[in-house]
């Protein structure tokens, strides 16, 4: 997934595009360790990118600045080019590290980075919203390391300033990142169809590279009310799914599910009334077939259930957000999925049936297919195939006779 180009790191009221400005959040909690907690008149939130930090899309005029804010200048926003300024230092200090270079060695480079470095800080305004990250940067420069590159620094000193840095590195990902990604996210959510999804762990590996920081976020955004606009998010998995904000287009999802379960149950109806001469179901088996196809999807829906209970137990998470409400949202973000999840379980059936019989399926195999489902339709899908191999040598050697 691309970066959005420069001055583009979240909508402002002023744009003329189509892209949804996200609500300020209300909420009595701030947010996670960004602003201190003596600041107050908190007037604008995490997403007005714009008005914080004076970021626009290339093109627009821009607005005044905020009180004490020290306007924007050409050459790409200040939050991405701190990012790649902090991370190039250090992939350095990594190098060091490893003993694959020497800090006297890389003093040039050092001293043009943290001079490069002062120059995006003052175009980033001061104010709550990114006072953390100005404390960051100040607690920085009192790092020999970074301040006296040239200087003799014992090993033993130099490997604890460098530990340090890394977590002072860390902190200013994690704040950038905090502050621009639920903007982007929602502007990519707004292009994308229904259906798709955002990998947020894969998307934001380079930006954030700590596991325990991206979930932080994952967190806040998946318990702060409108943080994401469109799309619905697994703190679990990290994938955040794009349903339609049109509520008819998510009532067409809603009847293409129900008009599915009918004509999954007509399909299993019409397979005991087949007039074919061996075929092994008759009308008498439609009862067993339709609490076998029934057994099948609740095997299937406890399967899920189940695995998201262990993985939020894995995790250690608070218990997620169960709000009937979201239902409908849900089921728009992920009908393609349910439809195929549907189709497998026909499939499992019908296995079932050929494999062991009409008179052997039970409500117990059933239901135990479905909760395994994925790998008895593999289970299937092999024997299938060895099947059709099986045929296809002896028409072949039927043909070579003739």
């Amino acid at each position: 997934m691309s970066m959005p180009p420069p001055g583009e790191i979240g909508p402002g009221p002023h744009n003329g595009d189509n892209f949804k400005v996200m609500p300020p959040i209300q909420s009595p909690v701030p947010p996670p360790d960004l602003l201190e907690p003596h600041h107050t008149g908190f007037g604008s939130d995490i997403f007005d990118i714009d008005l914080n930090l004076n970021m626009v899309p290339p093109g627009e005029g821009r607005k005044q600045a905020p009180p004490g804010a020290i306007p924007a200048q050409p050459g790409g926003d200040p939050l991405y080019l701190l990012r790649a300024e902090v991370q190039d230092l250090h992939s350095v200090m990594n190098n060091i590290r490893a003993g694959l270079t020497s800090l006297a060695s890389n003093a040039p480079n050092i001293a043009r980075t943290m001079a490069d470095c002062a120059v995006i800080m003052q175009r980033i305004a001061d104010n709550e919203l990114t006072r953390s990250l100005h404390n960051m940067w100040e607690q920085m420069q009192n790092n020999p390391i970074l301040i006296k590159p040239a200087s003799s620094i014992s090993a033993q000193e130099q490997l604890h300033w460098l530990n340090l840095l890394d977590q002072q590195i860390a902190r200013v990902e994690y704040l950038i990142g905090y502050i621009t990604i639920p903007a982007r996210l929602n502007k990519w959510l707004a292009l994308a169809r229904p259906g798709y999804y955002i990998p947020f762990h894969n998307v934001f590996e380079d930006e954030i590279p700590s596991v325990e920081d991206r979930t932080r976020i994952l967190k806040y955004l998946a318990f702060s009310p409108e943080a994401i606009r469109g799309g619905i998010l697994d703190p679990n998995s990290g994938l955040i799914y794009r349903y339609a904000e049109d509520p008819n287009v998510r009532r067409k999802s809603l009847a293409i599910l129900g008009l599915t379960l009918l004509l999954s149950i007509g399909l299993v109806v019409l397979a005991c009334y087949l007039p074919l001469a061996g075929w092994p179901f008759q009308s008498g088996n439609m009862t067993t077939l339709l609490g076998g196809w029934a057994a099948i999807l609740l095997g299937v829906i406890v399967h899920i259930a189940i695995g998201s209970l262990k993985r939020q137990q894995l995790m250690g998470d608070l218990p997620r957000i169960l709000a009937i409400g979201d239902l409908p949202l849900l089921i728009d973000a992920r009908i393609g999925t349910i439809l195929q999840k549907l189709l497998l379980v026909l499939i499992a059936l019908f296995g079932l049936a050929f494999s062991v019989g009409i008179n052997n399926i039970t409500p117990l195999n059933t239901f135990l297919v479905g909760y395994s489902l994925d790998s008895v339709v593999e289970l299937f899908g092999n024997s299938l195939e060895k099947q059709a191999q099986n045929q296809l040598g002896i028409l072949k050697k039927e043909l070579s006779q003739d």
